[in-house]
This record gives C-alpha cells, sequence and structure tokens, in this order.
C-alpha cells in the first residue's frame, strides 16, 4: 500500500483514535516514535504526522520508504487538504546549557537522580520554554521537556573530567561550558542565576542558580517560580472543543496584559508551579509578589469556567503562603458570580478594556 491510497476520511479517523487514546497510547499501539519537526494540524491541535498516516494506512514504521517530509506532502496534496506544520531541531545555546549546568553542578556534577521526573528538571524546562531563547513558533510540542532538559543534565554529568563511564554526545558547546564552569565555578553560578532572574523577570541578583523548595522536607511538595509567557497554548495531548480553545488562547493574551499592567504600576507578576508529586504538577497562572496575591485565569466569565477556577484557586491556596486569593477574568461576571466568589474569599479582577483591569 503507497502512500496514494490514503484518504481524508481514513486520516479524520485516525486523528480521532488519537484523541480518544491519547498520544502515549496511540504511538504506543502503532509502535511509533515521537515526531520530531513534522506535525499535522487539525482544528488548532498538533499530531504526529507520521504515526497518523500509518494508522489510517496499516502501515507499520518499516513500511515506509520515505521520510516524514514526503509524508507531509502527501498530507497537504489537494485531495486530502491538511496543514502541516514544521518546527525546525533547535541547538542549544550557551545560556541554555548553563542554566543546567548550574543545576547539575549543585548536585555534585551528577545527573539528577529522577531525571525527567526530578523537580529540578521540571523546573527548568518550564524556565526554557520561553522565547527568550527561541522564538515561540519555532518550538514545536515537546521543545526543552524535561525529557530533554534531563537528557541534556546527562550530557553534562558525563562532560566531567571525572567521569568514569561513557560520555554521551553532548556536543562541543556542551563540554565547553563545564570547562568554563570547572574554571570559574563563582562567576558562572552568577551569570546563571542573573540569566534566570531575567527571565522570571525579578531584579538582576535576586534568584539564586536553583531555587530551593518551599517545604520543611524533601518528601513534601515543592513550589518554584516559573515566566508567565511559557504558559503554553498549543493544545497537544488532550481532545479541547473549539470553544474551549479559543478561551485558551484568550486566557494567554490577557494574562500577558495583566502582566503588563502590573508592570506599568510598579508590581510583579510570575508564575508558579507546585510539584506534588511526579504525577501531580498544579501550574498556577499568576502570583503577583507585591500583593502576595494568587490568581487564576480564565479565558471566559461564564458560569462553568468561574466554578472550576474557584475549585483551582481553594486547590492551589493549600500549597502555597499567600495573602490574597482572586479570579482573573475577560469581563465583569454578574454580581451572582461575584457574591460565590466572595463567599469563598476569593476576589474577581476583570478587564474593562483591553490592558485595563478593575476589581468587583
Amino acid at each position: 500500500m503507497t502512500l496514494s491510497a490514503l484518504t481524508r476520511e481514513g486520516v479524520l479517523a485516525a486523528i480521532a483514535e488519537f484523541d480518544e487514546l491519547g498520544r502515549h497510547a496511540f504511538l504506543k499501539k502503532y509502535k511509533f516514535s515521537k515526531a520530531k519537526s513534522y506535525f499535522l494540524e487539525y482544528e488548532g491541535q498538533l499530531y504526529d504526522s507520521k504515526a497518523i498516516v500509518g494508522s489510517a494506512l496499516g502501515l507499520a514504521p518499516a513500511d515506509f520508504s520515505g521520510g516524514d517530509a514526503t509524508v507531509s506532502r502527501r498530507l497537504m496534496e489537494d485531495d486530502l487538504g491538511f496543514k502541516v506544520r514544521y518546527f525546525p531541531v533547535l541547538d542549544w545555546t550557551r545560556d541554555e546549557i548553563l542554566l543546567v549546568c548550574a543545576v547539575v553542578e549543585a548536585n555534585g556534577w551528577k545527573q539528577p537522580e529522577g531525571h525527567e521526573r526530578d523537580w529540578r528538571i521540571v523546573e527548568l524546562s518550564e524556565l526554557l520554554q520561553t522565547s527568550a531563547f527561541h522564538q515561540f513558533e519555532d518550538q514545536g510540542p515537546d521543545f526543552r521537556n524535561p525529557a530533554a532538559v534531563g537528557r541534556k543534565a546527562g550530557d553534562i554529568a558525563t562532560s566531567h573530567p571525572d567521569y568514569q563511564g561513557a560520555t554521551t554526545r553532548g556536543g562541543k558547546l556542551t563540554a565547553q561550558v563545564v570547562r568554563e564552569f570547572l574554571a570559574r565555578p563563582a562567576e558562572l553560578r552568577a551569570e546563571a542565576a542573573q540569566i534566570r532572574a531575567r527571565l522570571l523577570g525579578y531584579e538582576p541578583g535576586s534568584v539564586q542558580q536553583q531555587p530551593p523548595p518551599h517545604t520543611p522536607d524533601g518528601n513534601a511538595p515543592k513550589v518554584f517560580d516559573v515566566p508567565v509567557e511559557a504558559h503554553r497554548t498549543t493544545s497537544f495531548r488532550t481532545t479541547v472543543r473549539a470553544a474551549e480553545r479559543v478561551a485558551i488562547r484568550r486566557e494567554a493574551e490577557m494574562m500577558k496584559r495583566y502582566q503588563q499592567w502590573r508592570r506599568q504600576a510598579g508590581g510583579r507578576v510570575t508564575g508558579k508551579v507546585i510539584y506534588a508529586s511526579e504525577r501531580t504538577r498544579l501550574r498556577i497562572d499568576l502570583f503577583d509578589l507585591e500583593r502576595s496575591e494568587l490568581i487564576e485565569a480564565k479565558g471566559s466569565a461564564e458560569r462553568d469556567y468561574i466554578r472550576f477556577a474557584l475549585g483551582q484557586v481553594l486547590d492551589y491556596a493549600r500549597y502555597i503562603d499567600h495573602e490574597r486569593r482572586a479570579v482573573l477574568l475577560p469581563k465583569h461576571p454578574g454580581q451572582d458570580m461575584v457574591d460565590l466568589l466572595s463567599s469563598c474569599q476569593v476576589g474577581c479582577i476583570y478587564e474593562t478594556s483591553e490592558g485595563n483591569f478593575e476589581r468587583a
């Protein structure tokens, strides 16, 4: 069977199965690896293009004679009419490597034992998924995810001259940064802290090279700051209704406007992640540092969205020291919803015009 036998109906059926099973289970079922650069985009979601075509045609990975580019061209032909997005493989920059190196150095030049499940690797992943190093439009769905950051930590650990095992292929730049760190450790720790502060929007020198867990013991949940702009707007692994996708995009854009609005007033806003366990990570949309206010944003002021936001705020509040709680909305939700939030000691912030906000 060749790619010419591919039909739009077959592709749509494969997409539906992908949505039903989820990405991991779908790829495992059909024995395909994750796509690196070419993704089928359908209704705002991304799909591993080769795996979708393989499922639609009943082909195994070894049955393909052409590469991902060939598959993508077929998907875009007139009789199918699908859109394919290409994401380039982005090289690690010196600053990115330096941030990972600082964590490995603080860990005794060893890769964190938990690899991509370690909270320090998760925190680094969030930091690196901003536009500070690479533009968002070039970042694929797996860009600098915890697995990738964990592998880079392994590259750094094996580049140390005292490492006894086989080295990995981390590249010349990785080896160079390790040599620099060994030669001038204090200087490079300070440089890593400066980069971290810049990413989080803090004053230079106000952030350590690696944030300590805000917990009384090592097994308790860890809370760390993350850049607001790292909030992803591309849905990938779960089925999301069209209206919800619009709300997600509006939410991300509104959050950026609120951050700018607070900045103009001399305030600072960051995001936070609660690392409750290897399987449970909670992301707080906004945390106002001056007001010590925990804020959950929603791209719609409808009742269901507000009820969901209320539950999230009350859940997050158990883990984070704070003085205020609030929900951020694109418009006034009506007095009934304001009263509901108020009864739970949660404020309501809403946008009155683009970039201007008030409290109900």
